[in-house]
């Protein structure tokens, strides 16, 4: 287990540099927003500060919300709290999460979010400074024990909400649930029925694509890939093998954003992912959710998935999927003499700044990013990458990561896992710009993959022209 040991500790140093974006737009935005105070504390931390009190979490669809849900009424008979939840698939989660910060109501207090959300509501002043709580000791439990929390994870949940400053610095705006990489899952059921090598560069998957297209009859296919329309489509497999071909989103020219998705390597990459979906991929794909496309996999309509590390993992667990004993890890292939840029996911709980119960609502945070949950939610939960160094540490932790070719992969894709898109203020728009361009290809509406992403560049040139870039 030593060497799982230290896979994670060059992980989470190397994040703690590659994490950091390299610049971040202005324009219409207001900064430096810091959520608003709480309310003064002061005499020994007690779990029960807010008995009586009632608060609302809105939770995305997700295995790191199921796990936090069953424990629930454990942390009500703990602090005496109410807590009121809802739960929303991801196609449309996160406009209710706007709808509601919009508001200022404050009748959401707690939310799910990520670093792409940061850079909108942060900036908005829709999000409390978490800092404010950490730097009382008031309100800090004895076991809670912030250096135990991976420290390039919980940075990539600070910004100090300035045009053309990195994340990294600045306010805590979120802790972190658990982060995820992007990976290649395989059926080797499959693959030795139909004598498929498992793919070590993007032709061969694209030939063990086509070659399984069918594989058990109608509806069954070769790869598992996110196709609905919205900003959560590009950002697991195509934007990993986007950003591995040597792509990029944006350059900076005199001072603003250039979109330049149609340079040789953007279309390039794009005409072969096109060719992947329309040959080897789901016809049903331009529908296909975090969900179906890990479902698929689990029961073998689709012989292999490329997606999040949590979704892929998910399937390979027994019990949670007819195939799950044939699921395998590897590393996404990439074209050959490249190096495989994986697209970094970190999910975390938010306060709402307009929260009108942010001392119960940091308790329910506090408990549910502490040590005793996450060594239940890391083995219990298989919760994947799990947050806290204790809880990656636990020998049943362990023996769990050490199954079905995870290590193996994860020791292939560190290095490369970053959070790879610009950051900018209008990413979602972007996003789903993008992923309207990948079904309109997919479905023939243009003449060639150049004309597509010339279109494209177009657009998101218009979509960002209010963002300057400083130094």
């Amino acid at each position: 287990m030593k060497r799982t040991k230290g896979l994670v500790l060059l992980f989470v140093l190397a994040l703690v540099v590659s994490l950091l974006p390299v610049y971040a737009g202005g324009g219409s935005q207001s900064g430096g927003a810091q959520g608003g105070g709480i309310p003064a504390a002061t005499g020994k931390f007690s779990w029960t500060m807010s008995s009586g009190e009632t608060i609302n979490v809105l939770f995305n669809q997700h295995p790191y919300a199921d796990e936090i849900i069953k424990k629930i009424p454990d942390f009500e008979k703990l602090t005496g709290i109410k807590v009121q939840y809802s739960v929303i698939p991801e196609s449309n989660y996160f406009d209710k999460v706007t709808t509601q910060l919009n508001s200022r109501s404050g009748d959401m207090d707690i939310f799910m979010t990520g670093p792409y959300q940061i850079w909108e509501y942060a900036s908005a002043g829709y999000m409390q400074d978490l800092d404010e709580f950490l730097k009382n000791p008031a309100y800090i439990s004895d076991d809670f024990d912030v250096q135990d929390l991976f420290p390039s994870i919980l940075n990539a949940l600070r910004w100090d909400a300035k045009a053309g400053h990195l994340m990294g610095t600045g306010p805590l705006w979120g802790f972190p649930m658990g982060y995820e990489s992007n990976e290649l899952v395989y059926n080797k059921r499959i693959f030795a029925e139909h004598n498929i090598k498992v793919p070590t560069n993007t032709d061969e998957l694209l030939a063990a694509a086509k070659a399984l297209k069918g594989h058990s009859g109608p509806n069954t296919y070769g790869v598992a890939l996110r196709g609905e329309r919205g900003w959560a489509t590009p950002i697991t497999a195509y934007f990993s093998l986007y950003y591995s071909w040597g792509a990029k989103d944006f350059e900076v020219k005199n001072g603003k954003l250039s979109a330049v998705v149609n340079s040789p390597e953007a279309v390039a990459m794009t005409d072969w992912y096109v060719n992947l979906i329309k040959s080897g991929g789901s016809s049903t794909w331009g529908s296909a959710t975090w969900y179906s496309s890990g479902a698929e996999l689990g029961a073998g309509t689709a012989a292999m998935l490329i997606d999040s590390s949590q979704n892929c993992f998910g399937q390979t667990v027994k019990g949670n999927s007819k195939e799950a004993e044939n699921l395998v890890f590897t590393t996404i292939p990439v074209p050959r003499g490249k190096s495989l840029k994986s697209n970094l996911w970190v999910w975390a709980m938010a306060m709402n700044a307009s929260s009108k119960k942010k001392v119960p609502a940091w308790l329910f945070m506090q408990y549910f990013t502490g040590k005793e949950y996450q060594q239940f939610a890391s083995v219990d939960g298989r919760i994947v990458q799990t947050i806290r160094s204790s809880s990656f540490n636990q020998p049943a932790y362990q023996n769990i990561v050490s199954t079905s070719g995870f290590i193996d992969t994860f020791n292939g894709t560190v290095a490369g896992t970053t959070l790879l898109p610009t950051p900018q203020y209008h990413f979602f728009e972007i996003g789903t710009e993008w992923s309207a361009t990948l079904q309109d290809l997919v479905e023939g509406k243009y003449a060639s993959t150049q004309q597509a992403m010339d279109a494209l560049k177009k657009k998101l040139d218009d979509i960002v022209s209010d963002i300057e870039v400083t130094n």
